[in-house]
């Protein structure tokens, strides 16, 4: 049956259009899902999060310090189990051995070694993100690997962590699209409606991920749940069109009947996703840049979740129209008129209710613990690094370090703080120039005379105190040229940098 068009209906007009032109747009969707196919792989992901941090802030302005002026090693706690202390300082020089391996630290204390358990410092000669540390780490996973070992390292868990959120966020997808296709067959009125709404999803999903490239770099965790995300977020636009046709093909044609349900589908449609896209918007404008880089990408999924049931799920139903005619069945929603009554018999009791309910879980936000650790968030599945982390936690406890810049050169000050934190209960250890022991009389950053670095170097006095006036000089110092040098007092560690 020929549709009759309403005169001056917009959306009617654009409706027809998108349905007669149907085979150029499944043309043009073939070419773009090939195309978005093929550059999946050039998508660049950026696993380090603290690249998002404001630029303002002080984690990120002390992370961009650290970079600019110190080289910060990789590291590794491994500990071995059931060896006795002898073979464990054995295992020294063999670790010490291995390419990448920068020094190794290990003692008869209680810090290192604990029962049967030995705990090896490892430090390596790259940082956490260099091919070498990786590379040694795996080294020393051969080296060890006929012992009960542990290794609790960041170095690679940036790679590690991204694999796992990967296989978690794939078996999620998985169970998410099994419950909606459960979902689906309880709901919908025909069969083959399914396959129609997955296609048309399944396509918007690759046409974002395809052209995530686009962006420059995305996050890990942008690029692992955008999919998921744009599932729970868009499928109920594909289900909305679909119940609309459903609607009108009961006095239409299938033609007629998509063109009718487009030009209602497109207003009602793009007006429901405009409060999803201005959510994701507002989360662009958050100061850690990690809610752009997810805002911008969930925008993008959206809109290209509109374009496919708007362009491509027409031409779809159109060729599954004879299999959903073929496959109706009837309704296996149960009648649930009984809520209803009941809404309406507690109509003056339930609000109450909810008020109160409501002033309970205000108080209740305000007294929620929140956990900024990553580690220490229960998983029911424990990665080989979380494993190694708490087995070596419950023997030799929890080992967090904190790097802390201060201005150089000012090494009384920072004397003062290194013996203020040493105070802190909380605090085990400090180690910083102004209390690194050099023997049993000086730390590196304490003064001394020409005579008395040259006792400590071994050094001919006269070469001393050439070494001391051309450091003067440098300085433009020059009055203990010649006033006296031996008299002249330079940081042990100034010196030695000289």
């Amino acid at each position: 049956m020929e549709e009759k068009k309403e005169k001056g209906n917009f959306w009617l007009t654009v409706a027809t259009f998108i349905v007669n032109k149907r085979k150029a747009f499944l043309v043009l969707f073939a070419i773009a899902c090939i195309y978005c196919a093929a550059c999946m792989n050039k998508v660049s992901v950026n696993q380090d999060i603290t690249k998002y941090l404001p630029a303002d802030s002080e984690t990120r302005i002390g992370l961009t310090l650290m970079d600019e002026q110190f080289m910060t090693y990789g590291s590794a706690r491994i500990m071995v189990s059931n060896i006795t202390w002898q073979d464990a300082d054995a295992l020294v020089e063999k670790l010490e051995a291995v390419e990448g391996v920068k020094e190794v630290a290990f003692d008869d204390s209680a810090d290192h070694y604990n029962g049967t358990n030995a705990l090896f410092d490892v430090t390596f000669d790259g940082a956490e993100d260099d091919e070498i540390s990786k590379d040694a780490k795996q080294a020393v996973k051969e080296l060890l690997s006929d012992y009960d070992t542990y290794i609790s390292t960041s170095v690679g868990s940036e790679e590690e962590q991204t694999e796992s959120l990967n296989n978690d966020m794939n078996l999620i997808l998985v169970l998410a699209v099994v419950i909606i296709v459960v979902v689906l067959l309880i709901s919908t009125k025909a069969y083959m409606e399914i396959p129609v709404l997955l296609i048309t999803f399944g396509v918007a999903a690759l046409l974002n991920k395809g052209t995530n490239y686009l962006m420059g770099t995305i996050s890990s965790v942008t690029d692992s749940i955008s999919v998921v995300l744009q599932l729970a977020l868009a499928i109920d636009y594909a289900i909305i069109f679909c119940d609309r046709f459903m609607e009108e093909h009961e006095t239409m044609d299938a033609e007629s009947a998509i063109k009718v349900a487009l030009s209602k589908a497109i207003p009602e449609i793009s007006s429901s996703s405009l409060t999803t896209i201005s959510g994701m918007v507002a989360m662009m404008f958050m100061h850690f840049r990690l809610g752009y880089d997810m805002g911008i990408v969930l925008v993008k999924a959206i809109i290209f979740s509109l374009i496919s049931v708007f362009f491509l799920m027409p031409a779809i139903l159109m060729i599954f129209a004879k299999g959903i005619d073929n496959t109706h069945h009837k309704s296996f929603v149960p009648n649930i008129s009984f809520a209803g009554k009941w809404a309406n018999l507690t109509r003056f009791i339930v609000p109450p209710v909810f008020v109160i309910l409501l002033c309970f879980a205000a108080w209740m936000a305000n007294n929620c613990s929140y956990l900024y650790d990553v580690n220490s968030v229960p998983a029911a599945r424990e990665s080989e690094t979380r494993i190694a982390r708490h087995k070596i936690e419950d023997e030799f406890g929890v080992s967090n370090q904190i790097a802390i810049l201060v201005p150089k050169g000012d090494y009384e000050s920072e004397k003062k703080v290194l013996k203020e934190f040493e105070t802190l209960d909380y605090v085990n250890t400090v180690t910083g120039l102004a209390n690194v022991s050099i023997n049993d009389d000086y730390v590196l950053t304490d003064k001394i005379a020409p005579r008395a670095f040259s006792e400590l170097t071994d050094l001919d006095i006269e070469i001393v105190r050439v070494l001391y006036m051309a450091y003067a000089y440098d300085q433009g110092q020059n009055g203990p040229i010649f006033t006296g040098i031996d008299e002249y007092k330079v940081p042990i560690i100034d010196m030695f940098l000289f």
